[in-house]
């Protein structure tokens, strides 16, 4: 049997959307910040990468104040590892082959072994993207790089609008969206 291809759920559907703005200079790894709603309430995500005497390390906070990540960078600028809470793993894992060539898959949802794939849109850079859950194959995401002006937040260089509400996703979605992000931004 087919499976039907979905779409992202929609405010008219009568479905709560998710919103997040991101704000910085467009780097996805530094002073990256992603503000709005999960959920109903408010939130705020980080990326803040910094050089250190041991290597290069992006630091995730989640609301200012809990750090949900930290991204070990290899020679500054090379995929290295992971480490969540007190699980460390490759970066690639956030990364993996996915069913196309412009796609990106990696393992969260509930039980963390839950396939899920970034796919990218488009051929110019920005990039704009979506997420897809596989199983069953249906879009949950959609990040769109176009900017745009917002009362009491400024300018946002795009806007990420998800339709589910699992904190551990949008966490590993967040972190596998910028490492996306990074490879086609760098071109690697």
């Amino acid at each position: 049997m087919a499976q039907q291809q979905q779409t992202a759920p929609s405010a008219a559907s009568g479905e709560i959307i998710n919103d997040l703005y991101f704000t910085g200079q467009g780097d996805p790894r530094h002073k990256c910040v992603a503000i709005g709603y999960h959920h109903n309430e408010p939130v705020v995500y980080k990326f803040d990468t910094v050089d250190l005497p041991q290597g290069t390390r992006t630091t995730v906070t989640y609301n200012e104040q809990s750090v949900v990540a930290f991204f070990d960078w290899a020679l500054a600028v090379h995929l290295g590892s992971v480490i969540k809470g007190a699980d460390r793993a490759p970066m690639t894992d956030l990364v993996m082959p996915g069913s196309s060539d412009a796609a990106r898959s990696f393992e969260s949802g509930r039980d963390g072994k839950e396939k899920f794939e970034w796919r990218r849109v488009g051929d110019k850079h920005p990039y704009g993207y979506e997420l897809f859950s596989m199983d069953p194959e249906s879009r949950i995401a959609r990040y769109d790089p176009t900017p745009r002006t917002l009362p009491r937040i400024g300018r946002a260089y795009a806007l990420l609008e998800y339709g589910f509400h699992e904190d551990n996703l949008i966490r590993d979605a967040l972190l596998a969206l910028c490492l996306n992000r990074w490879i086609d931004w760098r071109g690697m």
